[in-house]
């Protein structure tokens, strides 16, 4: 793959999100141009924070509204983009009413949607995917079942399910989806990131979060 254009604007998509929002503070400190997807333009509350950046670095971050389940929706954000970071997947543990809606049809199809338009856009070389330390491991007692009880790329969530921790299931299926479609190509690479929890001060106010929300109960 040749090099990344420094120069090139930086495509990250959820970008309203507790961790989405430092890669697009770091990139912009950084001298990157950025494009960041949201849901909606019109809610500022949950915006707020990235419309205090754009008046921090003035031209380097522009805003785009894109919705995981809306095929196209990433195309314009995706314009003249060598590197795409996905970050965009529901993160909820609790109060989960339907799975499959909440979780596994976002984290899927989002991928999907995103990766598709990847496909179809010519000047992405590089995807890179916030996965999670869910889609190597379910249940802790799976450490027991792997060789020296670690766990490396070759392994796999085998124990989530749809009824039994749906969060790890999502995070397990995207990330499987992922690795199958930069398999049918050869115009860009894929790179995972898989973290386990991440802790620290959030750029934004917002107090209903998951991430934010469990570092409260803490």
């Amino acid at each position: 793959m040749s090099q990344i254009n420094p120069k090139a604007p930086v495509l990250v998509t959820g970008g309203a999100g507790y961790i989405a929002s430092w890669i697009i503070r770091y990139l912009l400190e950084d001298g990157k141009k950025v494009n960041a997807t949201i849901r909606s333009l019109a809610d500022k509350s949950k915006i707020e924070h990235l419309l205090d950046l754009q008046s921090q670095f003035p031209g380097q971050l522009e805003l785009f509204e894109a919705d995981l389940l809306k095929r196209g929706s990433f195309a314009k954000s995706m314009e003249s983009v060598e590197l795409v970071m996905h970050t965009a997947s529901p993160f909820f543990i609790s109060g989960i009413k339907d799975p499959d809606k909440d979780l596994i049809q976002p984290a899927l199809e989002g991928t999907r949607n995103v990766l598709q338009t990847v496909n179809q856009t010519n000047s992405v070389k590089r995807v890179v995917l916030t996965s999670s330390v869910a889609a190597i491991m379910g249940d802790n007692i799976d450490s027991l079942q792997v060789p020296n009880q670690t766990f490396t790329e070759e392994h796999w969530n085998s124990t989530s399910s749809l009824k039994h921790q749906p969060y790890p299931y999502s995070k397990t299926v995207a990330e499987k989806e992922a690795w199958e479609i930069a398999k049918q190509q050869s115009k860009w690479d894929l790179l995972t990131i898989n973290p386990s929890f991440v802790m620290g001060p959030s750029l934004s106010k917002r107090l209903d979060a998951t991430s934010v929300d469990f570092m409260r109960n803490m």
